[in-house]
This record gives C-alpha cells, structure tokens and sequence, in this order.
C-alpha cells in the first residue's frame, strides 16, 4: 500500500514513516509539509491512503482533505490530528475523509486503521460521542442532498464562522453565502442558523 504524509512537522513524518514501514506492505511513497505540495504530490504520486494533519500553519487541512477527495480515482484520506472538536470533525466529515484519528493512538492501532480504511473501511478513532455525532452530521447532509458548495458553507457555519467570514474564506459574495445558508437550513428543515450549532 502506498501512504502520503501530510504534516508540517518534518519530526511527526519522520516517525509516521518509520512506524508505518515496519509493517508489511507498507511504502510512504511521499511527504508533503504545505497544502500546494500534497495537492501536487497526490496526483504525481497516486497515493492509495493519504495520513493527513489538520494543520498545516497557514493551510487548513480541510481544504487539502476536499481537494484530494474531488480528485477523479481519489486516494483514501484519514485525518490524524491532535484536535477532536465537534466543529473540526463535522468539517471533516463534510469534506469526504474517510477516517480521523487522534495522534495519541498507539502505533499498532494507527497501522491497523491505515490497513483498514485502504480496504474501504471507515475507521474513527474517537470517543463514542464524538463519533456519534460525526456519523450524524454526515447522515443529515446527506439526506438534505446539500451540493458540494453548501457543505462547504455548512461546515463553515458549524465553525460558527460569520456570513462575511464564510464569503472571504471560499471567494464568493455575501449575497451568495446568504443564499447557500438559506437552502442549508430550508433543506434542513431549520428556522434559523442558530439551530444548527
């Protein structure tokens, strides 16, 4: 199985890529510290799993995340981050990851969930009430059949992110976020925006 690393610590990929290897199978065919580069590395490289940080200093990894996943012959994608807030998990989820895992798990159950998510599985390494609420996330949107933009701007919102914030974050207007946001809560069956969060 080929692995892509995406993480700016040059450190935390030096061991991801050691502690992977040692397993059979395993190649890290690439590291990519920024969003530009691993964009550029997964479509050079054809990575079967990308193991991908949140936060990548300037670059979020969101966007990376929903980059690589609108790729045609998309790789895998699992989320390894320190961060396990509802708002960063429901981004994620809405983003198209395939799994998100804490960067406290131990080597053997990161491994495992690299080998299980490359066999199509969808493995979230979180407590029970966080995954809950990731799975329903992605159950809600799904059935609301919000398009790709509207997830976009509804993972924004539950980053309670402002209509103004949201229009500079994705380059659209505020006329066009008011109206994504309108749809998200009529296909939602939502009174309001506050609702949401």
């Amino acid at each position: 199985m080929k692995i892509l690393l995406v993480d700016d610590h040059p450190t935390v990929r030096f061991g991801l890529k050691h502690l992977l290897e040692s397993a059979a199978g395993n190649e890290v065919v690439g590291e990519a510290g920024n969003a530009a580069e691993a964009i550029r590395l997964v479509s050079e490289l054809r990575p079967d799993v990308v193991l991908l940080d949140l936060r990548l200093g300037e670059d979020s990894g969101i966007e990376v995340c929903r980059e690589i996943k609108a790729l045609p012959e998309a790789p895998r994608v699992i989320v390894f981050t320190a961060h396990t807030g509802a708002e960063d998990i429901a981004a994620a989820t809405l983003a198209g990851a395939d799994g998100y895992l804490h960067k406290g798990v131990a080597g053997e159950d990161l491994i495992e969930a690299v080998r299980r998510t490359h066999a199509s599985g969808r493995v979230w390494l979180l407590p029970a009430a966080e995954e809950a609420a990731a799975s329903h996330i992605e159950e809600v949107s799904g059935e609301a059949r919000l398009t790709p933009k509207e997830k976009e701007v509804f993972a924004l919102v539950l980053k309670r992110r402002t209509n103004a914030e949201i229009a500079k974050e994705l380059y659209i207007s505020l006329y066009t976020v008011k109206n994504h946001v309108s749809s998200i809560l009529r296909k939602l069956g939502l009174k309001s925006r506050r609702e949401i969060s």
